[in-house]
């Protein structure tokens, strides 16, 4: 579970206080169209707009990571 941390601890440090889809892309590689796809869905991070920008908080994108962490098959 440290490595976990360690692991979550190093995607905030590289995270802005707002990142666009852009951001969570260079940082994480998830594709934007997966993130605009999940918006429509209503799954993934939460995520707000401002103007005519998408914008995902740190801590959303950490949370959403978080939960989305399995050690195995069953549990997903």
């Amino acid at each position: 579970m440290e490595a976990d941390n360690d692991i979550f601890a190093a995607v905030a440090q590289e995270l802005r206080p707002l990142n666009t889809t852009k951001d969570i892309h260079d940082i994480i590689g998830i594709p934007e169209s997966t993130l605009s796809e999940w918006r429509g869905s209503g799954i993934g991070p939460q995520w707000v707009k401002i103007g005519r920008r998408v914008m995902y908080p740190k801590e959303e994108i950490i949370a959403c990571l978080r939960a989305n962490l399995h050690t195995n098959r069953e549990e997903y």
